[in-house]
């Protein structure tokens, strides 16, 4: 399924282009819908049932297919994903450690592990070992806060494909493949920790705008000298608030926060208008949720006096917590390697 010599520059297609597109929408549809008949496929895909053997018998000697057995009055074979036939490894990198995984073609970590700063190469070795002979590539999410030494991991991984991405791109990679899915009109992710960032899924792409940068909302202000995003509803508010006050000032806190990131979700919906808006981060659960609760209420109250609110998208936690950004960058050789690829 990978693409092999024959691959050409230019924005003609190849009939390896076509090959290999179809192998990977039939995996992508067995892995979503399966198990599936031959004639359910081609009803799907809009190829011929010849056409569609001949997929599975390709998706099969790579070790990506199987059929199963048939049961009793079953007229037609059907084919399942070999969820084992492929791995990705994910790494999330912080400022202070991170946190590695492992995961199977469903998406299902089968090994994860947390490291210090000075404990990221026995955690490489550790997952190296895990499916050494299956392994798609690794994905590598990278915190604002972290600096990478793109020299050093060449020499870690080598001969490994290796996939540099933020970490919103991660949780967005996580949620199209285990959450929400591709909903119409896409999705955007903010991630609240000690920075605030938001990604945006649209056409069936992360979009990461001139030099990467798109996203980078966590310095957004109302107005000249007033506090920041991040000032106001990071996890260093957060605590700072809590630390001063006490969890009875919680609730005041989260609707103040609440109301300075509608106003990014306002921005991106008034621009974009995706199909939905999910948060996360590693705020506790119930703060996130809370958050998301005085969200949908200012939502509402700004569709009476500024706009219908119908045109601000459905707000809601993110499916995926923050521990498994490992498991969302382990997605992306998957994701690169083996699933279909948008225009």
């Amino acid at each position: 399924m990978p693409r092999g010599s024959g691959q050409r520059d230019g924005p003609g297609i190849s009939p390896e282009d076509i090959a290999d597109h179809n192998s990977r929408a039939t995996l992508a549809l067995l892995l979503r819908h399966g198990p599936l008949t031959r004639q359910e496929l081609s009803g799907q895909l809009g190829l011929t049932e010849p056409a569609v053997t001949g997929i599975l018998k390709r998706l099969a000697g790579a070790g990506l297919v199987q059929q199963g057995r048939r049961e009793s009055g079953d007229k037609a074979a059907r084919f399942s994903p070999l969820v084992d036939g492929a791995y990705g490894f994910g790494l999330w990198l912080g400022p202070d450690g991170g946190r590695a995984a492992v995961v199977d073609l469903s998406g299902r970590a089968i090994h994860t592990q947390a490291f210090a700063a000075d404990g990221l190469e026995a955690a490489i070795e550790d997952c190296l070992a895990v499916a050494p002979d299956r392994l798609m590539g690794v994905g590598i999410a990278q915190h604002p806060d972290c600096r990478l030494d793109e020299d050093r991991f060449a020499k870690l991984l080598a001969g490994m494909p290796v996939f540099f991405v933020r970490d919103v791109e991660a949780a967005v990679a996580g949620e199209r493949m285990l959450g929400i899915g591709e909903p119409e009109g896409g999705f955007a992710v903010l991630l609240i920790d000690e920075k605030i960032r938001a990604g945006l899924l649209a056409g069936g792409r992360f979009f990461r705008g001139t030099h990467g940068r798109a996203g980078d909302i966590g310095q957004m202000r109302p107005a000249r000298g007033e506090p920041s995003l991040e000032d106001v509803a990071s996890v260093r508010a957060y605590e700072t608030c809590l630390a001063e006050h006490g969890e009875s000032a919680i609730d005041a806190w989260m609707q103040q926060a609440a109301s300075r990131l509608l106003d990014a979700v306002l921005a991106i919906a008034g621009f974009v208008s995706p199909g939905a808006i999910l948060i996360g981060g590693n705020l506790p659960r119930a703060v996130l949720e809370g958050l998301v609760e005085h969200m949908l209420a200012d939502r509402d109250k700004k569709g009476s006096y500024f706009v219908a609110a119908p045109w601000i998208p459905p707000i809601r936690p993110l499916s995926l917590g923050y521990d498994d950004l490992a498991l969302g960058a382990g997605l992306l050789p998957l994701m690169e390697r083996l699933l279909p690829k948008q225009a």
